[in-house]
């Protein structure tokens, strides 16, 4: 995927979030069908559960239809908001629940979001160009310094908030902290190059 096609996507991003905010079912019906095997993938690493993940991204997309205009785009690309609520709603889940440890996730792995098979049959456009952000993801991962890979890791994929990885990792909160934002930023100027 070149670097013009996910510019085009992220300004059409950005139109169907102010059409959300104006109440357009279209636009939110485009969204859900653009994101909900990311959102999905990112739910079920946190709460470990298909049922859960599901009710989850469902409890992010009415809340996103609801309150479509606190979204500022300033700061941040819509699949950024959209990730960062599904794995805050995620992590609220796991937490109520109570139900088993988080698990380990392998950096190889970590970026395997590919659709569900019923989607992948449905649209195979739409299953190659989630195995591209895969293969993007994952590279751009690898080529983070250690601390903020596992940082970043730990934080999105393990579903641990920012003061769960200091104590796991014996770091002060403010280090964690750092490493996350410096890997997200890293992160974000290399899949722009992408």
């Amino acid at each position: 995927m070149n670097s013009l096609s996910v510019q085009s996507q992220s300004a059409d991003d950005y139109v169907l979030m102010e059409a959300i905010a104006a109440g357009d079912p279209t636009a939110m019906d485009r969204l859900y069908n653009k994101y909900s095997g990311l959102l999905l993938a990112v739910c079920q690493r946190i709460v470990n559960n298909r049922t859960d993940a599901e009710e989850v991204l469902l409890d992010v997309f009415w809340e996103l239809w609801r309150r479509a205009s606190r979204y500022e785009a300033a700061r941040g690309a819509p699949v950024t908001y959209l990730i960062t609520l599904t794995r805050s709603r995620a992590i609220d889940r796991k937490r109520s629940s109570k139900t088993g440890s988080l698990h380990q996730v392998d950096i190889g792995e970590m970026a395997n979001l590919n659709l569900p098979a019923n989607q992948a049959a449905d649209n195979p456009g739409k299953a190659v160009e989630f195995a591209e952000q895969g293969a993007l993801i994952r590279s751009a991962m690898e080529s983070l310094p250690g601390p903020q890979r596992k940082a970043l890791e730990m934080a999105y994929f393990d579903g641990l908030s920012h003061s769960e990885i200091a104590a796991k990792a014996r770091l002060p909160l403010g280090t964690v902290k750092s490493h996350i934002r410096l890997g997200l930023i890293h992160l974000r100027d290399i899949l722009r190059k992408g």
